[in-house]
């Protein structure tokens, strides 16, 4: 009977920022300059609604006359190019050091809730930072062939992670991992 193989995946979540210099390259427009455009017409709507907190990007379509829906579009645009490059680069620079690498969620953070104070110092700044759609966070699964339990693979597989996908991105910042179950498989 033949020896059976282990599949060991390890689930790694990242947060990444697609340089400026490239969706610029690609799209013509800077990222952090949508950001800033966008916080500098919410944060005085804000203020002046007297609201506790700075809204997500839906809520914000609903509002025509804050922000007017063509600076949305663009934002849509540069996020889904930030997106789609990411997950292809990392596609293509990790699949020669695993068996299988697959991205089970993607997200691009200026769609997520602010978590700003309003009444900290630099709230306008981090918004801008914030709604800039060049920031994402994903999940991977990485996956590796075994002849045997190997103890060391959820270190292995981020480090060759951090080694093989870090250079396509401006930032890359390893999140958090943990070790799925093994599959076993037999020759």
């Amino acid at each position: 009977m033949a020896a059976p193989i282990l599949i060991q995946t390890v689930e790694a979540r990242i947060t990444l920022l697609v340089g400026e210099e490239l969706v610029e390259q690609q799209l013509g427009y800077l990222p952090w300059l949508l950001g800033e455009n966008l916080a500098g017409l919410v944060d005085p709507w804000v203020m002046e609604q007297g609201m506790g907190y700075y809204p997500a990007l839906d809520y914000l379509r609903q509002q025509p006359e804050v922000v007017d829906p063509a600076l949305l579009t663009l934002i849509d645009q540069v996020a889904f190019f930030c997106t789609d490059y990411s997950e292809r680069e990392l596609l293509r620079r990790l699949k020669r050091q695993f068996s299988r690498v697959s991205i089970s969620h993607s997200q691009c953070l200026a769609y997520t809730m602010p978590r700003i104070r309003l009444s900290r110092g630099g709230a306008p700044g981090e918004l801008a930072r914030h709604y800039a759609p060049n920031r994402l966070r994903l999940t991977l699964q990485l996956s590796s062939l075994q002849k045997a339990e190997f103890d060391g693979i959820e270190q292995l597989s981020l480090e060759k992670l951090q080694r093989w996908g870090r250079s396509a991105f401006a930032e890359f910042q390893i999140e958090g991992s943990r070790l799925l179950t093994p599959v076993s498989k037999t020759e």
